[in-house]
Parts: C-alpha cells; structure tokens; sequence
C-alpha cells in the first residue's frame, strides 16, 4: 500500500470515529436534554402541586353563605347556614377546608350539650339529641353533606387546575421546549388521599368549654381518647371517630375532623404513600366515595417536547399544612347566644313572652312620721270613761272617785283635790272627776280596739282619740301619699300595701296581689331588715340576681350548678375569655321586664345588648330551646328561695319606720313570697345556648292588717 493509500485509509477512519463519536455525543446531548427537561417538568409539577396544597385551605370553598347558587341542597343548606355562619374563614366568606374542623368543632358540642342535658336527673331532651344528630348529619351525610361536596370540590373542581397552574406555568420549559409554555395541569389525573392518620387536625380544644357533667360521668376519657398534643397545644385528632355516647356512631352519625398538620408547612410525599391512603376513612359509596374532606392531592403537569412534538407528562403528591397560627381555631360555638329574661312568662317556643307585671308595679311612696298615739300610748292601756269625760292609763285612779263618791259620807262634797289630780285628764280634771260616778266603767283602751276596723273596735277607744292625744300630747295618726313609685317587685309592691295605711292609723288591705309574678331585684331572698324601705331591691344586673341565689343557702346549690353551666356555655362562645371580661358582662344591667342577649361580635367581644343590637344570624322570634324543661324538683335547671312568709320578713317588721310592730293583727290568708331562676338549657343548635329567666312572685289575700302599733 502507498503512502498516499495509507494516509487516505487514516483520515477516512479518523472521520468515520469523529462522526461515530458525532452522532454518540448528539445522543447524549439529547439525551441529557430530555432528562433535564423531565427534571425541569417535574419541578414544575411538584412546584404546582404544592400550590394545589397550600390554596386548597381556601380554595376551592363552598358556597353556602353567599351570593349565587349554593353547592349544598335544601335541607342541608338551611341549616348549615343556620348553625355555621360565624365558622366560616373570613377571607372567603365561606366554609373552606381551613375552617371544616371549625364546622366540626361546633357540631361535637352540640352533641357534647345535647348528651349532658339533665344528666343525673333523668334521660335529656331528645330534641336535643336529635336536634345534635341533625348537625353531625349536614357533615357527614354520604350524599350531600358538607363532608363529601368539599372533598368532591377538592379533587374536580377548576379551581384546582388553577391553583396547580398558577405556579408550574411560570417555571420555563428552557430545556424541554424553548420559548414554549410551561407545565400545563392534566385535569384527569387529578387524585385526592387522606394521610397522617390520627394527627391533629387545626383544631383546640380544653376542658373549659366541656360540661361538667360530661367529663366527670358521661365520658371521663374523652380529651384522653379524642387529642393528640403538640407542642404547648391540645388538638383534635384527625380522620378519628370522635365518640358522643348517644350522639355519634360509626354508621349514621360519624363524625370525624381532619389532620391539617398544625404548625406545619405543606410537603411533598411519595407516590406509594399516597396511594396507600387513598381509601378515605369514612367511605361514603358516591363518586369520590367519602364522607369527610382529604388532606393530601396528586396533581399532573405536562409539556410539549420540541422536537418530538410528544407530550411529556410528570405527576406529584402533596399534604396539607397549617403553618400560620391564624389557621388554628378552638372548638367552639361562635355563633352562640344566651337569651335573659327579668319577669315570669311561659315556655319559649317563639319570641321570649312575658306573663303579668314583669317590668314591675306601681304604688305610693311612704309618706309619715315615724311614731303616734298607738306606738306610744296605746301600747299600754289607757282608761277611759264614758265620752272621754275622764282618762287615766291606773284604772286606781279612777276607782278611787268612783269609791269616794260611793260613800254616803262624802255626799255633796267635792271630789278632793289629791283625787283629782291624779287623773290624767282630759282638762280641766276637777270637771273629769266630777263626771265620774259610783256606776261608771272605763273602757280599757289600746290598740287592738282603738280603730274602728280593729277586731275588738270600742267606739268608747276609738271615738276620744282625739281627746287622748290631747291629754297625753301624742300625735293622732296623720298619713298621707308622698308620691309614686313605680317598678316595684311583688314584694315591694306587698310591702307598700302594708305599710303605707300605718300613719293613717289604717287598715291596710292588701288587693291585687294572689298570686302574682314580676321580674326580680337584688335582694335578700331570706328577708330584710327593719330599716329597709319599700323599695329594698338593688338595681338587677346578671351577676348580682344569680347571686342572690348563690348566697341563700335554700338556693345556693342549685344557683351554683346554674351558674356553672352558664359560664361554660359563655367559654363555648369564647374560649379564651377571661374571668374579668365575663364579670364585665354579669354586671350589666337587667332590668325588670327585659330581655338581654349575650352573644360575641365579630371583633371577639362577648356582650350583653338587647334586641335592637342583635346581629342578623340571632333571630329572636323563632327561639326553639331543645333541653330539659325548668322544674322545681330539678336543681339543674330551677333554683328557688321556696316559699318564705311575707310577716315579719318582708312586710310588717318591728320597727319598720320607727313603728314597734306597725300590724298587731295581720291577716290570716295566705302571706307568702318567693324567688326563681329558671335555666333551659340548649344544646347549642341554631346558636341557641340556653334561655334564663328570672322571677319574683307574691301570694297575698290577707285580710286586712289591723290594730296598729
């Protein structure tokens, strides 16, 4: 071979390796290409899918509250917006996977309320339990309850497509396709999964918002069984039945929240663990076959390789995280309100009503001195003579006359002046004794007969009052009204119809007032004191009414399981009230014949305001309390003074107005009084937690009060 055929034979084989290695190297070029564009679609994906798991807390929501068509069907609709309306996230408007366990939240306490209704005094309302059954059902209803239609929303809905979109797009495909578009979401591989089981969900929850009743007998275990802890926080468990014995099963009623994985961010997950957990916990047999909402979303992103023209497609999986404490809600009933009334009326179905004077009563103010002729003079007997010619309080003195004359030896001589003096009257006393006969009979005087209307009446006493008061220089009886008072309690009412004829001298009759209720005061419930006036009772706020029965001691121990209730029902409202700001709302004032409202506005402020200032989710006219009805024999739900006699407690004390006993004889109807709280309780659905109402009540027939002193 020559040179020249060698040098040919070379080059050629150095050509044919440049092109073999050439085409290797394109290969690999390309290679490399479409792999880092599969890299580069993936982090788009994964990028899109974290999107779809961080904005599927609020979007997509339910239209519930709002304008246009609702996703939920009547009657699940209706009540959902009558039960749910402050759960939802404000930054929609609307019931959201963020607010879900806010939804559930609500509804365990209804039926944690509904179980503990008269517990320990017999079976609750079950109204009330079915009333609970009712809102756990608008949850987890297998066709049409909020449970499903969210999660049937979070795995179709656009807005899911959009939430992927909105980030994977942004991310260029430089490698994959240059200059063209980015990751596009594949909407029909769209999967929803429901992973960290028995987590927590974003929802707190302590036992100050649980009744007593429950903790202590119906469920000792429940936090225990149904929380998991987390840091310095107590959460409800996720994708966990939660147990209300009577209320919630694993068949018709389940009811189950969903972890959220508080404190923490969303995060990619892999494939097999996804899918692992793609049966839901509480299937419910319609397409996406559950009955509570996912936590965890599979997403596709696809793009277009340029050269190729092939579309390429990527997947991802991704859990939800509830990193911002913001996200966090406490178990609670935030629509919640209490109804107050200050008067007696009937059961509530309706608007609150009141039966008689609940605003209270009207009569005159006391008007007289503090003492006359009867409490100073008459308390005693004093001895009079026909016509009042002669008086004297020793019947001796005038027996001595009466002996002197009968002596045939003083015949026609005057009565001697020792004798005469020693009369007391009426002046001149020499004209007194002589008056006075051998056959004379002084009538002895005192109160019991010296009043016209007195049992014993003597028109001997009663007719030379005048000249009594004239001898002895007491004041003769002298009453009149000085002025009105109106808003009376029964009992200050019976009280006025007492007193008030003492300084005429009397009688006092009492109308008006059998059986009879108005709304309440503070007062003693036992009695009072002699130097109370008609109008005793201290201007009624909250606080000061329920203690008035805390501290009397008939009262007291059904006063306090009241209370106790009340104040739960308040935290259920607002968890994280205080003592002061629940204080700030006792001391409001209630007056007679009113009905008050505590309810929380949107600013987190509990109150206590009338109708007018009522938020429109409170409508006061259709209140349905669904717990156990008031009744004496309940401590639970009736704390009562019981019947206290009105004579010497409340009405004719001794020395009331300075008078030693203004009545020495009184009546001998019935004479009594007494004081209720009432308390029907409310599971808390439709926002109704309770209606308390207050009484004071009077049964006065008496005969007429007499013989004054």
């Amino acid at each position: 071979m020559t040179i020249n055929r060698k040098r040919g034979a070379t080059l050629a084989l150095v050509a044919a390796l440049t092109l073999v290695l050439v085409i290797v190297g394109l290969g690999f070029f390309f290679l490399l290409k479409i792999y880092g564009g599969g890299r580069e679609l993936q982090h788009a994906v994964d990028a899109g899918n974290l999107n779809v798991a961080k904005q599927s807390m609020r979007r997509p929501f339910l239209r519930i509250f709002g304008l246009g068509s609702p996703d939920l069907n009547e009657p699940i609709h209706t009540i959902a917006k009558n039960n749910f309306m402050q759960a939802k996230d404000p930054a929609v408007g609307e019931l959201d996977l963020l607010t879900y366990n806010r939804a559930v939240g609500q509804a365990m306490l209804v039926g944690i309320n509904a179980a503990s209704d008269n517990y320990g005094y017999g079976a609750p309302n079950p109204q009330g339990i079915a009333n609970a059954k009712t809102l756990v059902n608008v949850l987890s209803d297998p066709s049409e309850g909020i449970g499903v239609t969210l999660a049937e929303k979070l795995k179709n809905d656009v807005q899911q497509d959009m939430n992927f979109s909105q980030i994977a797009s942004i991310t260029p495909m430089k490698m994959l396709n240059p200059g063209g578009p980015g990751a596009g979401a594949v909407s029909g591989q769209k999967e929803i999964s429901y992973m960290a089981r028995n987590f927590g969900t974003n929802l707190t929850i302590g036992q100050m918002v649980l009744p007593t009743e429950f903790v202590s007998g119906i469920s000792p275990g429940f936090l225990s069984g149904n929380t998991v802890s987390k840091r310095t926080s107590v959460y409800v468990k996720g994708y966990s039945l939660i147990n209300i014995p009577g209320i919630t099963d694993s068949g018709t009623h389940p009811l189950m929240g969903v972890p959220l994985r508080p404190q923490e961010k969303p995060h990619l997950v892999a494939t097999p663990e996804f899918y692992s957990n793609t049966t839901s916990p509480l299937p419910g047999g319609t397409q996406v076959d559950t009955r509570v909402p996912p936590n965890a979303f599979h997403s596709a992103g696809s793009s277009i390789e340029l050269k190729s023209a092939q579309s390429t497609m990527a997947r991802s999986c991704a859990i939800v995280g509830s990193v911002d404490v913001t996200g966090e809600y406490s178990a609670s009933i935030p629509c919640g309100y209490i109804a107050i009334a200050n008067g007696d009326g009937p059961s509530v179905s309706g608007a609150v009503q009141f039966t008689g004077p609940a605003g209270g009563m009207t009569d005159n103010a006391y008007g007289g001195g503090p003492r006359d002729i009867f409490s100073d003079l008459l308390m005693t007997p004093v001895y009079v003579t026909p016509s009042g010619n002669a008086m004297d309080t020793n019947l001796g003195d005038i027996n001595a006359i009466k002996n002197f004359k009968a002596d045939p030896a003083n015949a026609g001589l005057p009565v001697p002046a020792a004798l005469v003096n020693a009369l007391d009257g009426p002046a001149p006393k020499q004209q007194a004794a002589d008056s006075i006969t051998p056959s004379t009979n002084a009538t002895s005087c005192d109160n019991y007969n010296s009043t016209p209307t007195s049992p014993n009446a003597n028109p001997n006493c009663y007719g030379n009052l005048d000249k009594m008061a004239t001898t002895y220089g007491f004041a003769l009886p002298d009453g009149s009204p000085s002025g009105s008072l109106t808003g009376l309690m029964a009992i200050e009412k019976y009280k006025a119809q007492v007193i008030n004829p003492r300084p005429g001298g009397g009688p006092a009759i009492v109308t008006g007032l059998n059986n009879v209720c108005t709304g309440m005061k503070a007062f003693p419930l036992g009695g009072i004191s002699h130097s109370e006036g008609i109008e005793f009772g201290t201007a009624p706020t909250l606080g000061n009414l329920i203690s008035t029965f805390t501290g009397y001691g008939p009262s007291g121990s059904a006063a306090r399981i009241i209370d106790r209730q009340i104040r739960t029902k308040i935290r259920q409202i607002k968890p994280e009230i205080s003592d002061s700001e629940i204080s700030a709302v006792f001391n409001q004032p209630l007056p007679m014949g009113t009905v008050r409202y505590i309810w929380m506005n949107d600013s987190r402020q509990v109150q206590l305001s009338n109708q007018s200032s009522l938020p429109t989710w409170i409508n006061p006219t259709s209140l349905a309390p669904d717990g156990t009805v008031p009744a004496a024999n309940n401590p639970s739900t009736f704390a009562t003074s019981n019947w206290v006699a009105g004579n010497r407690n409340f009405v004719n004390i001794e020395e009331e107005q300075g008078y030693p006993s203004p009545w020495d004889c009184f009546g001998s109807g019935p004479d009594r009084t007494k004081s209720d709280m009432t308390w029907q309780r409310s599971s808390g659905f439709n926002c109704l937690q309770g209606i308390l109402r207050f009484r004071n009540c009077v049964e006065a027939n008496t005969d007429p009060w007499d013989c004054p002193c």
